[in-house]
Formats: C-alpha cells, sequence, structure tokens
C-alpha cells in the first residue's frame, strides 16, 4: 500500500512529465523473464523527443531507503526522489546511490544534487524503450476498463432505480386497484346497488357536473323513494338508507 507522500512524489512526476512534454509512466517493470530481466520495477521512467531515458526511484523514509527493494538505475540520467522529511535527516547518500545519480527533494522535485549521464548501449535504450511502452499500453487498457467499470456501474444503478421505481408504481397501483374494489363492495353492501361501479359512478359525476353548469340538475323533495323516510330538509342523499335524492330537472 502507497503511503500519501508517495502518491504525491508520483503526481509530480506525472506533472513534470507534461510540462516537459515527455511521455512516462509508474511502476515500469524491465524487460522479460526469457531475456533475463522482468524481475526488476523502476518507480518512474520517462523518454523524450531525443530518446533521452530518465529513471526514478522513490523513497520516503529511511526504513524504505534502507530496504532491500533494488533501486534500479537504467537511464542515461537517473534520480533518487526523496521527501522533505527524509532529505532533512542528513543521510549519507553515498552510501545509498552511485555517484551518476541525482536526487529531487518533496513535491516541487527541488534538485539537491544533479544527475550524471550515464553511458547505456543501444540495446539497453530499446530494451528501457520498449518497457515503457509495453508500461504505457497495459496502464491505457487498466484505465479504459475503469471507465467500462464506471459505465456498467452507472448503466447498473439505472436499473436499479428502474426496477425500484416500477415495483413502486406497481404497489400503489395495486393500492388504487384493491381500493377501488374495496370502495365497490361496500357502496353495493350500503346502498342496495349491486350494479354500482367506480367507472359508472365516474362518468355519472362527469354528466352532472356538465349538467349542473348548464342549471339542469335538481332536487325531488325531502321523502326517500327507497325507503319511504322523510326528512325536514333536502340532502343529496338519504341520511337513512343512503339512496341518492337528486334527479334530473326537466328545463
Amino acid at each position: 500500500m502507497k503511503t500519501e507522500e508517495t502518491l504525491r512524489l508520483e503526481k509530480a512526476l506525472e506533472e513534470r512529465c507534461v510540462r516537459k512534454r515527455e511521455y512516462g509512466a509508474k511502476e515500469v517493470t524491465i524487460g522479460f523473464k526469457h531475456d533475463g530481466h522482468g524481475d526488476e520495477i523502476v518507480d518512474f521512467m520517462t523518454c523524450d523527443s531525443d530518446s533521452i531515458i530518465r529513471c526514478y526511484e522513490l523513497k520516503v523514509t529511511l526504513q524504505d531507503l534502507r530496504s532491500d527493494a533494488k533501486l534500479s538505475w537504467y537511464g542515461d540520467y537517473n534520480y533518487l526522489v526523496v521527501s522533505d522529511s527524509l532529505y532533512q535527516r542528513n543521510v549519507p547518500w553515498g552510501n545509498y546511490i552511485p555517484p551518476y545519480v541525482g536526487i529531487l527533494c518533496g513535491t516541487g522535485l527541488k534538485s539537491m544534487r544533479n544527475a550524471k549521464k550515464k553511458p547505456i548501449g543501444e540495446d539497453m535504450r530499446v530494451l528501457c524503450k520498449d518497457s515503457l511502452i509495453r508500461t504505457l499500453f497495459w496502464k491505457m487498457e487498466e484505465y479504459r476498463n475503469a471507465q467500462d467499470l464506471d459505465a456498467m456501474k452507472a448503466l447498473r444503478k439505472n436499473a436499479e432505480d428502474t426496477a425500484q421505481a416500477l415495483e413502486d408504481y406497481k404497489r400503489e397501483h395495486d393500492r388504487v386497484v384493491w381500493t377501488s374494489n374495496d370502495y365497490e363492495f361496500y357502496w353495493r353492501k350500503n346502498h342496495q346497488n349491486d350494479d354500482f361501479s367506480v367507472e359508472k359512478q365516474a362518468q355519472e359525476e362527469r354528466k352532472q357536473y356538465a349538467l349542473r353548469k348548464e342549471g339542469k340538475f335538481t332536487w325531488i323533495d325531502s321523502t326517500c323513494p327507497v325507503c319511504g323516510a322523510h326528512s325536514e330538509e333536502k340532502t343529496p342523499y338519504c341520511p337513512y338508507c343512503g339512496s341518492d335524492l337528486r334527479r334530473l330537472g326537466d328545463v
């Protein structure tokens, strides 16, 4: 697991690549097993338009520097990139790095010791460039897969939201149907009208609304024609049996 300081140093090197118009990658595996390589990883490697190779090894603590992890110096120019806190410890750098290796400090990559050019053969230059190109390809694949994964997650989330919305709609639909059926059942019981339905009642209400606007809806007297009960006041429904006491007028 990389520390936050290591990640910041890597980001600083990536930004430096952009500024200097170089192409580079972190964690570059050198060569292949079949050619006697493949077991070394350069923390960061770049190449410019003149095919100059630069290799960077990152160390943020003294323990990192003293570890058994091999420091790989394959470039024309090689650098040890250290954290500010590590550099301030006045480390005897000559005990850990060759004299041609430069030292860059902190996320500002301040040069504390210049790198000297190291002669490398053409075969090594080709090997480094091939290794860098291979790493860049796989980094691109990882990025593309990550993008595809994000898109897949977004589609899955959208599908889940749609399924939930459909389930909510079905529950609401079932509730409305149940309420309608329940209302129809008890209306028929209470009003002794087996032909009643919400649909018919809605049609009737629309019809009554239109007629009422035209002044064609009137009341009958207060005596219920169904149960014969009499009320002192005219009401829309019989207070005893619930029958509708309205009628359409002749006007």
